[in-house]
């Protein structure tokens, strides 16, 4: 209660009263004396500022001798700041006493005793340095040259308090020898009193103001406390001290709620914090805390506590940084979160991803089959049917025949779907190496290979400057072989396929569908046709695998060849889309990165 009216604005408002009163009366006495005062005034100044300088002088002494012991005792070399300057400014000291003491040879005589005792105490100052080992060992050398500096201060402030008590008994005799005082001195006197009053009153309003700002502050404070306490608990969040020199702990409220307990209900002690350790991770945990306490090191580390509201196990993270206060001890402070949500997280992640490995080995089997077991059934199949002669085939009936077709057309179709789902796999797990390849040099290999369904169909193929890419070769040449090969399945009927190739360099950000907000450039390359096209509700669609938008009857495939090109673009990271319009032709763009 005492304190908080310490700090009141009513004990500062009554202080302030108090010292005007004061003031007030001290200045109407001061007044009287005042006229008693000699003409001494010329020498009280003199010897005020002889005694004053030779004070400072001392004080820069003492400066550099603090700078030389704090070197000493921390090694840091900012401490001798005050010692590399003193020289210069004592040096201009003793300049300005010789010229006030010109008239004293005294004074001089006694000025030349300190000057060289000075010279004295900085050849000691340098020794020190030379011979300075550390704060905590001393050899014989450093002792006595420690004994020396301090005999040498002491005749300094010795020979420094002999010229002063000379400089007071000058003072005294011309105070007696100078009785009457100038009439302006009082008048002097009352303007500073007066300047004084003037700035008690600013100090008043400073301090008054001092408070207000004091006040926010504190309040802000408590705000920002609430807000960090907050934040804690949202974010699952904890913060602590250990301080190491003590073994005293504190803990916020949040590390409490995180334990399972209400905030601040024990005193966080070693012994109450490890009761909520898991059995398993007691042993390292305390290993770790031990080596905190000898080494002052300490690396993040994650355990597991049972709380205990639930008797639940939690999964803790913990990271510490060691902090020195102002009175030298080291203090551990840090955070810890509870990353149990995290934690099982990535175990289920674990799971899955074993669960993901067991169903690749089986997709791995399933290759195998499908190209060995499957297909060697499929061969005899075929070979068996080819077997038949005319002959054979004359004999059977028309249900016979009909039968025997539907066989081969079946085991056609059987192998081709297996060819390309084995396609497919390899495109998924092929190696993948990108090669600098010209797309021109694809384009026409594609041409080459597509000859003869080009001839056949009187297909057009125009391109414009396809560029030299990074690209997986194989995978781009199969992904141009299907893309044509697509437009010309579907063109339409009496109408010869044309089919244009076009590529450009685009920026990402231009185009929404990439969904990257970069200035990243690509390679848009476009293959448009004049076929059937397709209604745009199924542009994505008919990249899904076996998915397709006619009967087999009408027009024979499997449903991959576009599944086959979407996963040839992801390996390239890039991406494809798909447009179409109903009897007027698709469009088929595909995105290819350009490697820096």
């Amino acid at each position: 209660m005492k304190f908080k009216f310490i700090h009141s604005s009513l004990f500062y408002k009554i202080l302030f009263v108090l010292s005007l009163s004061v003031l007030i009366f001290i200045s109407s006495i001061t007044y009287r004396h005042i006229k008693n005062l000699s003409t001494s005034t010329e020498a009280v100044i003199h010897s005020y500022k002889l005694t004053l300088e030779l004070e400072q002088i001392i004080s820069y002494l003492k400066d550099a001798e603090t700078g030389i012991r704090g070197y000493v005792i921390t090694r840091d070399s900012t401490f001798l700041t005050p010692y590399n300057g003193s020289r210069e400014r004592i040096n201009n000291s003793f300049i300005n006493l010789r010229k006030l003491a010109a008239n004293n040879k005294q004074q001089l005589q006694n000025l030349n005793m300190l000057y060289n005792l000075f010279n004295k105490r900085y050849e000691n100052f340098a020794h020190t340095l030379e011979n300075n080992v550390g704060f905590e060992f001393h050899n014989a050398k450093f002792d006595k040259n420690f004994i020396l500096g301090k005999v040498t201060m002491d005749s300094i402030r010795k020979q420094i308090n002999l010229m002063i008590k000379l400089e007071n008994e000058r003072l005294v005799n011309h105070n007696k020898e100078y009785h009457y005082q100038t009439f302006l001195t009082p008048i002097f006197v009352i303007i500073i009193i007066f300047l004084t009053v003037l700035l008690i009153v600013l100090s008043f309003i400073k301090i008054n103001n001092d408070n207000k700002v004091l006040k926010s502050a504190n309040e802000n404070l408590m705000f920002s406390n609430e807000s960090s306490a907050l934040a804690e608990y949202l974010s699952n969040n904890s913060t602590w001290i250990w301080n190491l020199d003590t073994n005293t702990r504190k803990f916020s409220d949040n590390y409490f709620r995180i334990l399972g307990c209400e905030p601040q209900s024990f005193n966080p002690t070693t012994e109450n914090s490890s009761k909520f350790y898991h059995p398993d991770d007691f042993a390292t945990i305390e290993k770790t805390l031990n080596k905190v306490l000898e080494t002052g090191e300490f690396n993040t580390f994650e355990y597991r506590i049972i709380t205990k509201d639930t008797n639940e196990v939690r999964y803790l993270k913990t990271y510490g940084k060691i902090i020195i206060d102002n009175s030298g001890q080291r203090n551990l402070v840090g955070t810890t979160s509870d990353i149990t949500e995290q934690r099982l997280a990535n175990l289920r992640i674990e799971e899955r991803n074993m669960e993901l490995e067991r169903s690749n080995q089986e997709l791995a089997s399933f290759n195998h089959v499908a190209s060995h077991d499957l297909q060697e059934p499929l061969r005899k199949i075929q070979t068996f049917i080819s077997r038949f002669s005319q002959a054979d085939k004359d004999i059977l009936s028309d249900s016979g025949k009909s039968y025997l077709v539907k066989i081969e057309d079946a085991a056609s179709r059987m192998r081709i779907l297996i060819d390309d789902l084995l396609m497919f796999s390899r495109t998924n797990k092929s190696e993948k190496t990108f090669t600098e390849v010209s797309l021109k040099e694809i384009l026409e290999n594609v041409k080459q290979e597509l000859s003869q369904v080009i001839s056949d169909f009187d297909v057009t193929i125009t391109d414009n400057n396809l560029p030299v890419a990074s690209v997986i070769s194989f995978q781009m040449q199969q992904l141009f072989t299907n893309l044509i090969g697509n437009s010309i399945k579907y063109c339409k009927e009496k109408v010869a396929p044309v089919i244009a190739i076009t590529s450009e360099i685009v920026t990402a950000s231009d185009y929404p569908k990439l969904n990257l907000n970069t200035k990243n450039k690509f390679y848009k390359i476009t293959f448009s046709d004049n076929g059937m096209g397709f209604d745009e509700q199924h542009a994505e669609r008919i990249f899904v695998l076996f998915s397709r938008l006619h009967s087999n009857n009408s027009y024979p495939g499997t449903g991959i060849g576009l599944t086959i090109c979407k996963k040839i673009a992801e390996n390239h990271h890039g991406f494809i889309f798909a447009e179409g319009k109903p009897n007027v032709g698709s469009n088929f763009t595909l995105f290819l990165p350009i490697s820096n």
